[in-house]
């Protein structure tokens, strides 16, 4: 049967615009209200019809550009992520047709149907830990500070989910935690005690400008408008007692005088877990040598690293038996500003491979974690791959090398494992 081009013009002009009420307001609110909110870390609020007609071509362009909803990673071969806010085509292209439609308002009273609400959150809040003092924002637009917090257990407890409550969540931007334990949790202290004002200075991790002195072992990452994070298939990250957790904030605000912060964290904790997790960084041991140059006026500098991580993991601080493999449960990938794309692949031993992480446009300023919908086993005869590749162009580029500070740069994909 054929359809004459006038029928098909005309049954097009047949099909109502999308409006706010019934088509965009279900998406703005089930994925992007928790940030752009008023008073929230959002530079705009999204909270009523008005509020977002208003930002309607910036809401287009950001969200056709990938930029927003801030989810970097691209899907992957292992079944995907948990809590994935990013938006499928035909939403992106719900907000775009609304918008060349001149934004038409729809019935208030007939709301469309509310999106899937995206997994998470805590269950039980077991502990609340709160930074020591204010701190006022002394660096802008971006500022990264760490604080100290004593963690208060005398026993050994495993931490089961994470929650941020931000003092000012106007300037919060995205928190990191590290567990600093045994001999090593003295230093933190120190470091702090050095500074005159509340936490340190802190850009690349927990040490600051100081050489790395110890293996880093990461926590979790915390993102404003998450509501908490439970870590996946009933698991838990062991925190011996005498342990110091390094609180790495994010601050980010262009107002010349921003309001004070005393963010606190709030902890789901147990006395057991059906799994034991622990964060495994892989990366390549030459490059913390020195071996991972990036020579300036250069657009592509890549890093690449293949192999078996097991040998090198008790080194790094992994307190896991990897004897007969491992379970990748989700990945914390880390670079500086230069991060221009990266990648984490397994080799499987019978030559098959899969993508476990891909991040095709980096932002230092956005990182998290991504929990995998289904653990990925790497086993005995199997490699792990991370690629980086960097950005160094600018004009008034230098060459630069493996290091924790802001000019410096790193290639590590941080593996949430299990046993």
């Amino acid at each position: 049967m054929r359809v004459s081009l006038a029928a098909l013009a005309l049954l097009s002009a047949c099909t109502p615009s999308p409006s706010y009420h019934q088509d965009v307001r279900p998406i703005i609110e089930g994925r992007c209200a928790n940030c752009h909110v008023a008073g929230g870390v959002g530079p705009f609020a999204l909270d009523s019809f008005s509020a977002t007609k208003a930002m309607g071509a910036a809401i287009v362009n950001s969200t056709q550009a990938g930029r927003m909803p801030p989810w970097l990673a691209a899907p992957n071969d292992t079944g995907g992520y948990l809590r994935d806010p990013s938006l499928t085509a035909e939403q992106k292209d719900t907000l775009k047709k609304w918008v060349e439609a001149g934004m038409p308002e729809g019935d208030s009273k007939k709301p469309g149907p509310a999106l899937p609400a995206l997994e998470g959150g805590l269950a039980k809040v077991d502990l609340t830990l709160t930074m020591p003092e204010p701190y006022t924002q002394r660096v802008t637009p971006d500022d990264y500070r760490c604080f100290v917090l004593r963690w208060p257990k005398t026993t050994p407890t495993y931490v089961t989910g994470v929650n941020g409550i931000p003092g000012n969540s106007k300037i919060v931007h995205h928190v990191a935690l590290y567990l600093i334990d045994g001999d090593a949790a003295q230093y933190p202290p120190m470091w702090d005690a050095e500074d005159a004002t509340p936490g340190y200075e802190c850009f690349g991790g927990p040490f600051g400008s100081r050489p790395q002195q110890f293996p880093v072992k990461l926590l979790t990452a915390w993102l404003p408008g998450y509501q908490g994070q439970t870590f996946p298939r009933g698991g838990g990250v062991l925190i011996p007692p005498g342990s110091t957790v390094v609180l790495q904030m994010h601050y980010s605000s262009i107002e010349s005088a921003p309001s004070a912060d005393q963010t606190a964290m709030q902890f789901s904790i147990a006395d057991s877990v059906p799994r034991r997790l622990a964060y495994q960084p892989f990366l390549k041991f030459d490059w913390v040598a020195g071996l991972m140059e990036i020579p300036p006026n250069t657009a592509e500098v890549v890093h690449e690293y293949r192999a078996d991580p097991r040998p090198l993991l008790p080194t790094l601080g992994s307190p896991l038996n990897t004897t007969n493999g491992f379970n990748i449960e989700a990945v914390m990938f880390h670079m500086h500003t230069l991060g221009k794309s990266g990648e984490v692949w397994l080799h499987k031993k019978d030559k098959s491979k899969k993508l476990i992480l891909q991040i095709p446009r980096w932002d230092f300023h956005w990182q998290q974690e991504y929990q995998l919908k289904e653990a990925v086993r790497f086993e005995p005869g199997d490699e792990l791959r991370v690629r980086c590749v960097f950005d160094n162009s600018k004009p008034d580029s230098k060459k630069t090398n493996w290091g924790e500070g802001s000019g410096e740069e790193m290639c590590v994909a941080n593996l949430l494992s299990s046993e």
